[in-house]
């Protein structure tokens, strides 16, 4: 059977940006309103396939000086193994924010790494009533997130090891849940990239599980060309050949 891609899924919290102001809906704050930057209190994550779940919590000392460089250097060597990672609203806040946390700690950059948006996902191929993760994993039956309140952000800023500790917690449920969201939805969704890799050259597997076991399912047509599409039986997904059949064509084409 072909290699299975090494997948992570991960999903940080971090602290909310400081500013002066004069109104309570200030419509633009300027950069020098700045008090504080926004730093990572804790992360967790999951390679696919594997049930440990690794995560990190910043000290006391750490969460009240700002000082994350220990728990993004551990998530970095992580992210710096993966083949695709995943997470909820990775494209806007996941990899933007741990990727400039990199930066600021002056940490070296890794490889551009092949993202997944279980956000995204949700939103381009179905038509939920809502797509935060909280909301997919109840429909789905996998449970809730954990309830949490803003005191939680303020206390483990402030150094506080108990709300750390609940922070590093829901985190951690966060990451199983998402991917149990993503397995659950990755049989009806389209484009999602390759996530196996071949033993041999043209090796006849499922792209995204990497199981033989396929079965023929009609055929993807273009303006051009037809293409027999085949389904897993193991993981649900639809993929097609690379190499068009060769059907009798019509003398015109569209228009």
């Amino acid at each position: 059977m072909a290699r299975k891609l090494r997948i992570l899924y991960f999903d940080l919290e971090t602290t909310p940006l400081i500013y002066y102001s004069w109104h309570s809906a200030p419509k633009y704050l300027p950069m020098d309103f700045l008090i504080e930057d926004s730093y990572i209190l804790t992360w967790s994550a999951k390679w696919s396939g594997e049930k440990k779940v690794h995560s990190r919590r910043l000290t006391p000392e750490e969460a009240v000086a700002g000082q994350d460089l220990r728990i993004v250097s551990d998530l970095r060597d992580m992210i710096a193994e993966a083949d695709i990672i995943v997470a909820h609203n990775i494209a806007k806040f996941d990899w933007p924010r741990i990727n400039g946390r990199f930066v600021m700690n002056g940490l070296e950059p890794v490889r551009p790494p092949r993202t997944i948006d279980t956000l995204l996902l949700a939103r381009k191929n179905f038509g939920f009533a809502y797509n935060k993760l909280d909301y997919l994993a109840q429909e789905f039956g996998f449970g809730n997130k954990i309830r949490t309140e803003f005191d939680w952000w303020k206390h483990a800023k402030a150094g506080d090891e108990k709300y750390l500790r609940k922070m590093e917690r829901y985190n951690r449920r966060d990451t199983v849940l998402l991917e149990q969201v993503f397995e659950h939805m990755k049989p009806h969704v389209r484009n999602l990239p390759r996530l196996v890799e071949a033993d041999f050259e043209g090796e006849w597997v499922c792209p995204s599980c990497g199981s033989h076991d396929l079965i023929k399912r009609g055929f993807h047509r273009t303006n051009a060309s037809t293409f027999q599409t085949w389904q897993c039986k193991e993981c649900g997904r639809y993929s097609r050949e690379r190499v068009a059949q060769k059907p009798k064509k019509v003398a015109l084409h569209p228009l």
